[in-house]
This record gives structure tokens, sequence and C-alpha cells, in this order.
């Protein structure tokens, strides 16, 4: 059977609204999922949620040894929080009531409280701002839709660049010990505690990273939240704690802490004279990083530190105060000028310390220097003495 053009032609409009419905059909296909690019845009315009209340699951390996300890945690963002912390039969609590920090050893009934800065960065934006900082240094190599305790999340990967010599680092503070990353200089040396890889589970809905590991240089450090709540709507009464629980109790103040951009300056603000060290009398590759002054209310003491760093994260630092630290390190005799100070090698490195009349000063470097660094520099200063 022959068809004519006239058939042809009636047909025409049929076959297009097939292939519109065709091409319709394929664009409301589902993509792939979310470009590392969009991931990282909504990263970066996420805001942190008013509370969080969770139970979060912490392994910490480092050079194969394992620690597991469990924290029940209230964050709000007006800076008030509380943590439990649960590891190896000891229980300790910590909250923060907006005014001050209370440290609670359950076993022992003691408690500790320290003042907080109004102004200091709360809990909640912290952990946002880490997230910053991961962009800010690494790439995002990997971006996978899963859940994590029931919660769709986005499985988010960071590298270092590839290709490319970091010079900058960065640094994620997991209790009291500081993990630098990524830990590369521009001579190729290795920082101590280096980490190359890092991946988050972020909740797709808030962005909160609900998991965490960071791996690299003998250290594997893992968070995982579970039963997260956010915007739960958390009792004040968590932000609340009694002394009178406590057997022992006792209040340490902070101290107020003023950076400078010069020692000059420095010298201006406080009532004694800034020790500096002549530069031939420091280590190459030194190069004097921040100018720091410290006023300990509790111990009527101010104190000055200059931080002197070189590009693999290694220090030296110079402080002068007029008054002894409470805490101050032992150590061997040891002659500086016409006056004897000690000597003594900690876990971190060597640190010096003399007085010199109503001036007290310290010398701190850390191991990768040779044993005499210290010295040399306490013997460069002129103090008077």
């Amino acid at each position: 059977m022959s068809v004519g053009n006239s058939d042809i032609r009636s047909a025409l409009p049929v076959l297009a609204l097939i292939l519109v419905s065709l091409t319709a059909g394929c664009a409301a296909l589902p993509s792939s999922g979310p470009t590392p690019a969009d991931v990282e845009q909504e990263i970066t315009a996420a805001d942190p949620p008013d509370e969080v209340s969770a139970t979060v699951d912490v392994r910490r390996t480092i050079d194969g040894e394992t620690t597991r300890y469990t924290e029940d945690v209230w964050l709000h963002a007006d800076g008030r929080s509380r943590v439990e912390t649960s590891a190896d039969g000891t229980e300790t609590v910590v909250v923060d009531d907006g005014d001050g920090r209370w440290h609670y050893d359950v076993a022992s009934e003691w408690a500790t409280r320290l003042e907080t800065d109004p102004n200091a960065t709360s809990s909640l934006e912290g952990i946002y701002a880490q997230q910053e900082r991961y962009l800010e240094a690494y790439e995002i190599t990997g971006v996978e839709e899963t859940t994590v305790d029931g919660r769709d999340t986005y499985r988010v990967t960071f590298d270092p660049p590839t290709n490319e010599t970091i010079e900058r680092s960065i640094s994620v503070l997991i209790e009291d010990t500081e993990y630098v990353l990524p830990l590369a200089t521009s001579e190729g040396e290795t920082a101590q505690r280096g980490a190359d890889h890092v991946e988050v589970w972020y909740d797709r809905e808030t962005l909160f990273p609900v998991k965490h590991t960071i791996e690299g240089d003998g250290v594997t450090l893992e968070r995982t939240y579970r039963n997260l709540e956010i915007d739960g709507g958390i009792d004040d009464e968590r932000f609340a704690f009694d002394p009178q629980s406590a057997t022992r109790n006792e209040t340490i103040t902070l101290p107020s802490i003023n950076s400078y951009e010069t020692v000059d300056a420095a010298d201006e603000a406080v009532p004694f004279g800034v020790a500096e060290p002549p530069a031939d009398a420091l280590p190459d590759g030194l190069e004097l990083d921040s100018i720091t002054g410290y006023e300990f209310h509790g111990e009527n003491r101010t104190q000055v530190s200059l931080q002197y760093r070189t590009p693999g994260d290694e220090t030296v630092s110079v402080v002068t105060s007029d008054g002894p630290r409470r805490f101050a390190v032992g150590g061997d005799a040891v002659a500086i000028g016409r006056v004897t100070g000690t000597i003594a090698e900690t876990d971190q490195g060597t640190e010096l310390q003399w007085s010199c009349g109503e001036r007290y000063h310290s010398v701190f470097a850390s191991h990768a220097f040779d044993d005499g660094t210290a010295l040399r520099v306490g013997q460069s200063l002129e103090t008077g003495c």
C-alpha cells in the first residue's frame, strides 16, 4: 500500500508530539546525584541549627592503640552546652551555662569552673566552621548519597589537591590533642600527625556532619552521631550545674588575651620590657609567627609570648613575665649570664627558665632543634642580668 504526501504531512504533527513526549521523559529522569560543586556550595551556605542533641561514638587510633568512648551531647547556638563522657569506667560532665564552664569528675566528686569568653565561638559554630576549613585546604574527590543512623546524608570525601604543594595547614582539636591538616611544606617535609584523607557524612537537610573520619600518619579519628535530634527543644535545665553536688569545687579564671603586630607594640602595652632574641641567635628557617600578651587575673601576672615557627610547624617561644608561673617546669641548674636558671626536657621539647629581678623569662624549643638551642637563645637575650 502506498502512502501519499498528504498522509505524511498529516502524520508529522503526531510524530512531533511523540518526540516532544520522549524528550520530556528523558529530561524528567533523575540525575546521577549532586556534584562536588553542588555540595561545596551547600556546605558554604549552611548555617548552624539552634539546637543539637545526640549520642556520639568516638573511636581514636594513634600508632596502633585504639581508644573508644561515648559522649551524650546537648549543644545550643547561644554557646550553652552539656557533654557527658563515659570512658573506661570514668564519667565526666562538662556544662557551659554561657557564663562559665563546669568540669565535673563524677568518681572524685570534684568540680572545676572556668570563666568563659562571652565572645567565644559556640560549639555549633565551631563544627560548621571546621567544614569551611576543609574546603579551604582540600578538594572534594567524591560525593555519594547514603544514610547514617536512618538519616539521609551526603558522604563527602576530601583529599589534598593533586600535583600541588600545600604550604599552609589547618588544625582539628580533639580533646587536648591538636591534629594539623594536611601538613605538607614547600620542601616536601612532613610535620607531626599529618592527615591525608577526610570523610564527612552530612545530613542532607541541615549539612550537620553526622559522621566524621580523619586518616593518615598513624592516626585514625572517627565520630558518629546517633539518635541525632536537630532543633528538638532542649530543656534549659540541661545547661545548669549545681556545684553543691561536688564535695570539692574551685574556680579558675582564664586570662585576658591580646595579639600585637610588633614587639614594640607589645612593649608599650605591658608594664615591662619585652625580651626579643637577635635574629642570628635563632635557628635557620624560623620566623616570628605571633606576639601574644596574657593577663592572668587570678595570679596578678602579665606575660608576653613571642612564637617563632618553621614551615614544618616546629617552634621556639620566648616569654617575658612580671611574675612566676603557677605551674613552672623544674629541671637542672644552668648558668644564664650572671644568674642561675633551670633547664628541663619535656614531652614536647626543651624548656629553659630563669628570673632577673622582678622579671621572669623562659625559652622553649621543640625537639626538632638540637639540645643547645634553648640555651643559646636564652643567653642571647638582653635582660639586664
